[in-house]
């Protein structure tokens, strides 16, 4: 196997593809004096014709940088980073901004990301409709692309992804030799719990926690905790999570709502039970162990940890945020009032000097919950992680997130979009892949 070098991919408009080697990388004297060479592209051998020229930009005319190899007189390019998302043509779904961010960092980097959807796939021919980003125009190509090297799945929701044609594509694309498809579905909070669970370090950071399924359960979390939440199996964004709490021997129930919450007031528990039961009518939800947060400023926060996947293929802590809770909020997602806040201001305020200690515990746990994870889900490289930290600096892990959204912090953002076009370099150069593809 050669080595890999660096280049230049454009794509113009009629569906060209001309390669422009670095001055540090030439390409082979063939390829020089042909100016162009039939190659098969992507993990499925698309066939294709490169053009080797000096190629300048016009508009319209998409360019980024690429790796490339010339193997066995065969060039191979890549990574080619396909983000799956759904609907029809260019009415695709998802955060379109996070996409443009996805693709300009791949510019830089060194991969070639397009945008895709189940309905653009034509699996007898081994090609797809896939959409690149171009930057002048601000504006979605539809172009004729290879299957992609690594699958970024990206599907808004759980409904999209509970559609029998997404889950389909999924099972497909997990199935096809060569294609590393990651993050296949988002988690299951009951079942997140239950994996992890079994992993004894792990296990060490969970509150008490059980599926909601009877009135017993209900009461026997009540006289063992002086407060509950309940939340959701398929939530999001602190939406349908609920606190039980017991004041002056009567009961009270909070509820998300907007970016507040409400509470309703009942004399007993069988009440409340049977309120509970219409509410989550055709929902599973968990009961948790409630846990008594670490205050900032007289609000409770709570710490988002994003871990990815890097260049080596290893688990790394990508970033560290601080939610504080709204005024009268029960959770601490920004959608829901809570507010970003310093992770080192507040560790410092509340901790003082054990803030650097409790900082490496935080990445420490993060770590210890995605290897344990990675033993239970097949292809996982990102997640975020919701933690919660008491007074006394135990820390206690509440959620994680298989499909994060995009951090608000600058430096965990430009990092994170960094890692995913890095882990991707690192699968596209494996050893085994490019024999593979060679």
């Amino acid at each position: 196997m050669q080595k890999l070098h660096s280049g230049w991919l454009t794509v113009t408009p009629s569906g060209r593809w001309c390669l422009q080697s670095a001055r540090s990388s030439p390409l082979p004297s063939l390829l020089r004096r042909q100016k162009k060479t039939v190659t098969f592209v992507g993990p499925l051998m698309m066939k294709k014709l490169i053009e080797i020229v000096q190629t300048p930009v016009k508009p319209r005319w998409i360019r980024t940088k690429i790796r490339w190899v010339w193997s066995d007189n065969r060039l191979i390019i890549g990574p080619m980073i396909g983000i799956l998302t759904a609907g029809d043509g260019m009415g695709f779904k998802g955060n379109r901004e996070n996409f443009k961010d996805l693709f300009n960092t791949g510019k830089r980097l060194g991969a070639l990301v397009f945008v895709f959807t189940p309905k653009g796939i034509n699996w007898k021919e081994n090609r797809i409709q896939g959409f690149l980003y171009d930057e002048k125009l601000d504006a979605w190509h539809a172009h004729v692309m290879p299957f992609p090297h690594v699958v970024y799945n990206r599907v808004p929701t759980r409904k999209l992804e509970k559609m029998a044609e997404v889950r389909k594509t999924l099972d497909k694309l997990a199935a096809t030799p060569n294609i590393l498809l990651f993050n296949r579905r988002f988690f299951n909070k009951n079942l997140l719990f239950k994996r992890l669970e079994k992993h004894q370090e792990a296990a060490s950071f969970l509150p008490f926690t059980k599926k909601l399924e009877t009135y017993n359960q209900l009461r026997l979390f009540c006289s063992l905790f002086p407060f509950v939440y309940l939340k959701p199996v398929s939530g999001k964004a602190g939406k349908g999570i609920m606190r039980l709490e017991r004041k002056n021997n009567k009961w009270f129930l909070q509820q998300v709502h907007q970016q507040n919450s409400i509470s309703l007031r009942f004399l007993r528990l069988e009440q409340v039970w049977h309120y509970l039961r219409e509410q989550t009518k055709n929902r599973g939800y968990i009961i948790q162990q409630g846990i008594s947060l670490a205050r900032y400023k007289g609000r409770p926060f709570d710490v988002r940890v994003l871990v990815q996947k890097d260049g080596s293929g290893n688990w790394g802590v990508t970033g560290i945020g601080i939610r504080r809770a709204g005024v009268n909020s029960i959770t601490t997602h920004v959608p829901r009032g809570g507010s970003i806040q310093s992770t080192s201001a507040v560790l410092a305020h509340v901790f003082a000097d054990q803030a650097e200690e409790i900082r490496e515990r935080i990445e420490e746990a993060a770590l210890i919950i995605a290897h344990s994870l990675n033993e239970e889900v097949e292809s996982l490289a990102e997640m975020s992680m919701d933690f919660g930290l008491t007074p006394q600096g135990r820390l206690w892990f509440f959620e994680a997130n298989a499909k994060p959204e995009k951090f608000d912090e600058p430096s965990i953002r430009r990092s994170s979009l960094a890692n995913l076009i890095r882990f991707a370099q690192h699968v596209f150069t494996t050893e085994e892949m490019l024999e593979n593809l060679a």
